[in-house]
């Protein structure tokens, strides 16, 4: 026949289970506090981005240029540059001495 003694293990096993319980809810209480103060801070970020933003919209135009300015022009039209690549940083001599090679090669006098 069966003895009453097992119930106190039982017990004891269901006080473990609680105590885990609570500890995890102490864990996950500590989770939520943490992501709750993150969540500000990265609120307070943005409403200050977004306040920089809308001043930055709203701010008045630029002055409009002077008369005496002249015509714009891009950039680039005014970099033009004559010639192409390295070639034009070589010392004629050496331009002189290319041609020669290339055309006594060909037969070319």
């Amino acid at each position: 026949m069966c003895g009453g003694g097992g119930g106190g293990n039982q017990a004891e096993a269901q006080e473990k289970a609680d105590e885990r319980h609570q500890e995890n809810l102490a864990i996950q209480r500590e989770q939520m506090a943490e992501q709750k103060r993150q969540f500000e801070l990265q609120r307070e970020e943005n409403q200050k981005r977004y306040e920089k933003q809308q001043r930055i919209a709203e701010a008045a135009p630029p002055p409009p240029p002077e008369e005496t300015a002249g015509v714009a022009a891009p950039a680039l039209d005014q970099l033009k540059i004559s010639g192409s690549g390295r070639k034009k940083y070589r010392a004629p001599e050496y331009k002189k001495q290319t041609r020669s090679r290339a055309t006594s090669s060909l037969g070319i006098a």
